[in-house]
């Protein structure tokens, strides 16, 4: 018979029947010395195979997190692509199509970059099909803000919204250019796509998307995550429901987009498509997704300077807590960090987000010390922790 924990605690052991013949406690004259096992009785060959099982569960057990379940849902990677980005961009592509399981390939970019991989069908798509970069400049103009540096990170987001309406995939995967994947990442799980939640906040984009989208909800957690799994027709509804939004002066989705920005954020970031279409699909299809917590790290070049300086042993450290890290242009990068995360000791006594999250601390005494001693080491490692 089985008992839940609910049941449980409502049974009394009058009400449970046993057999009187069981013996629940050995009896004192039982001999202890008849339950030991003689080890010189057994077999050499026997010993033998359970040793190589015990090792096999042991190593099972140990490369859990290693074993991979692929998507079975085909689905594009699309990549708005600086043309300029195209020699440290090429270096990750083997890494991406390790670790991740889409079908093609297809970049965004002004000009083609002509990427050849004997591993990755790519297909190259110029933005002014999708979008003009004037356009968005005009809006800028009209709206009396001449400086225009940041039409550019406008311009990528659109871009991977307006794939939807040429897309002829259920879904594409749309990954940022600087991020780099370092484990097996599935997509969907039973067949439920997957929102990668970070937490972070910030509040101007909520704002703008409260005039896009009057009635939409929004998540505690933030979708922001440096990629994300896009539903072709949710995306397409999406775009659909801003333009249809008179209230808004404008045709197209992007215009509308950008006259909902208040001017004192629209030449900082006063907008997110991740955001945006998170909690468009949460409000308005609930439940399709599932959501799972993401880590990953985004101040990479900080540290590391670039994806050349990294090697077999970084990426496996940096795997134990993170699924992607990010090399942002605008991070400033100095020598000292390089050598001081790349130390094999300091990998060993240190698992990476401990480390980046009191690096200040712990490079301020390395520095000052000038010798790395393990024992004092340890006793910081155990302190932090």
């Amino acid at each position: 018979m089985y008992i839940n924990k609910n049941e449980r605690k409502q049974i009394s052991i009058k009400n449970i029947k046993i057999k009187k013949d069981y013996k629940l406690i050995d009896s004192p004259n039982t001999r202890k010395d008849k339950y030991k096992i003689n080890i010189k009785s057994i077999p050499k060959k026997s010993l033998l195979l359970l040793n190589i099982l015990i090792s096999s569960i042991y190593l099972l057990l140990k490369n859990i997190n290693e074993i991979i379940i692929y998507d079975t849902i085909k689905y594009d990677i699309v990549i708005p692509l600086n043309i300029n980005d195209t020699k440290t961009f090429i270096l990750q592509l083997d890494i991406l199509k390790k670790y991740l399981y889409f079908d093609k390939m297809v970049i965004i970019s002004k000009n083609n970059p002509k990427i050849i991989n004997e591993n990755i069908s790519t297909i190259f798509i110029n933005e002014e099909q999708l979008i003009q970069r004037e356009n968005l400049i005009s809006i800028f103009n009209k709206l009396g803000i001449n400086e225009t540096g940041r039409v550019n990170w406008y311009l990528q987001q659109f871009l991977k919204m307006s794939y939807s309406r040429i897309c002829k995939n259920e879904y594409y995967l749309l990954w940022d250019s600087d991020t780099i994947p370092i484990r097996h990442i599935n997509m969907f799980d039973n067949g439920h796509p997957l929102f990668d939640m970070k937490d972070e906040h910030h509040s101007p984009y909520f704002v703008t998307l409260q005039r896009l989208i009057p009635n939409i909800y929004f998540s505690k957690q933030s979708y922001i995550s440096e990629h994300m799994i896009i539903k072709t027709e949710y995306m397409n509804n999406l775009l659909e429901q801003i333009e249809n939004n008179n209230i808004i002066s404008g045709k197209y989705f992007w215009e509308k987009i950008l006259m909902s920005i208040d001017l004192n954020e629209l030449t900082k970031s006063g907008f997110s498509e991740f955001e945006a279409y998170g909690n468009f699909v949460d409000t308005k299809f609930p439940r399709i997704y599932k959501h799972r917590n993401w880590s990953s790290k985004r101040d990479m070049s900080k540290y590391f300077g670039s994806i050349k300086n990294l090697n077999k042993q970084d990426f496996n450290w940096l795997s134990k807590d993170y699924y992607s890290i990010t090399f942002e242009k605008w991070e400033i990068f100095e020598n000292y960090n390089l050598n001081f995360v790349k130390n094999i000791e300091i990998q060993k006594l240190f698992r990476p987000k401990r480390l980046f999250k009191y690096y200040k601390r712990i490079i301020k005494k390395y520095r000052k010390r000038n010798f790395l001693s393990k024992f004092i080491w340890k006793i910081d490692f155990i302190f932090l922790n």
